[in-house]
């Protein structure tokens, strides 16, 4: 009997130790609020989901594996806080919010493992691009609220990848570099005649350190016979004075067609600012964007909101944005998870959109 506790005792110490080397979180975010969209003569007002930051439930954890070396995976899904849209009882987005950038089916928004250690971290599944996650972070709405660089800013660049590996450098005093690798089956690169290995790839350089970020990136996307639907080129900074961060971006879009003829060239840029208040902040852009091949296929984006977090896990928020379409664009303001569903007719409208609501993070 002494043998067997005994026995019982060691075994119970080394299930500690492991719980002790390894976490697993369960977290996500809520997010709803009172929106109003106007595309030109036609307009919308609703409860949306999703209007700072998307939806979404998921688990996260770590394993130390010891020398350094540990595992970590993310599995996420969005759903609709709202209910989903039309008639009651029923959603004509799915039950996972699959209508919009809130994921693609369960699990739709992130699903990813990898190791990190000394060398950096390399990570496998369905994740952020890089250009995604320097867009976010030098957007004053954090790609979301009505006042996102989404809206006209990413110009054709991707938010997620299937079937993609990312390698993160390290932490060189500030500077670090990344790439990102898709297959093409993870875009959709296969038909009845041929099988697109390489989808898209993607590259970083940065420096991040005290009140300076600086990013560069490259983003290459094929189509499946392997040339370039776009070429995106990117560099973004921000600098934190303390009683305002300023951002800045500027991008490069040369689009492409499966037969390798160069469509149009694109040109975006974003100036933004971040100016604390109490315990809330006020957020400002304006971004632009013009066709060097096209006329009348440009548009301009101004907005404004503020955040006032009632604690760490809580905050209110409020937005407006406007976009001016040129004679042949269609751009339509909308939110982290494109909640502007109003009518549109036709280009070279106006459009513009309000939000007041409340977003809970667990």
């Amino acid at each position: 009997m002494k043998k067997s506790l005994l026995a019982l005792a060691v075994l119970g110490a080394f299930s500690g130790a492991a719980m002790a080397q390894s976490s697993v979180q369960l977290y996500g975010i809520i997010d709803l609020g009172v929106a109003h969209y106007s595309n030109g003569s036609g307009s919308v007002t609703k409860l949306g989901t999703g209007i700072q930051s998307g939806s979404r439930i998921g688990v996260k954890g770590t394993e130390d594996l010891g020398g350094g070396l540990s595992a970590f995976f993310d599995a996420e899904t969005g759903f609709c806080a709202n209910g989903g849209t039309g008639s009651p009882n029923t959603s004509n987005v799915g039950p996972y919010c699959t209508g919009g950038p809130g994921g693609q089916g369960f699990m739709g928004r992130q699903a990813f493992a990898g190791l990190k250690g000394n060398f950096g971290a390399v990570s496998f599944g369905r994740q952020y691009t890089l250009t995604f996650v320097d867009q976010a972070n030098i957007d004053p709405f954090g790609y979301g609220l009505t006042g996102t660089i989404s809206n006209i800013g990413t110009i054709g660049a991707p938010a997620r990848a299937s079937q993609s590996m990312i390698y993160q450098s390290p932490n060189f005093s500030g500077f670090n570099v990344a790439g990102m690798y898709v297959f093409g089956d993870g875009l959709g690169l296969t038909t009845a005649t041929t099988t697109q290995t390489t989808g898209a790839y993607n590259l970083h350089a940065g420096y991040n350190n005290g009140p300076i970020m600086v990013g560069l990136d490259y983003l290459r996307v094929n189509s499946n016979s392997g040339n370039p639907t776009n070429k995106h080129t990117m560099i973004v900074g921000s600098y934190d004075f303390g009683v305002a961060k300023l951002a800045g971006m500027y991008a490069q879009n040369q689009l492409g067609s499966a037969t390798g003829v160069s469509g149009d060239k694109l040109d975006v840029w974003m100036l933004g600012a971040t100016v604390p208040v109490g315990p809330g902040a006020i957020l400002a852009s304006y971004t632009a964007e013009k066709d060097k091949t096209t006329a009348g296929l440009g548009a301009k984006q101004y907005a404004i909101g503020y955040t006032y977090s009632l604690s760490k896990r809580t905050n209110l928020y409020t937005s407006y944005a406007h976009i001016s379409n040129d004679s042949g664009q269609n751009y339509i303001v909308g939110d982290a998870t494109g909640n502007n569903d109003a009518p549109v007719v036709g280009t070279g409208f106006t459009s513009s959109g309000f939000a007041l609501g409340i977003r809970h993070q667990f």
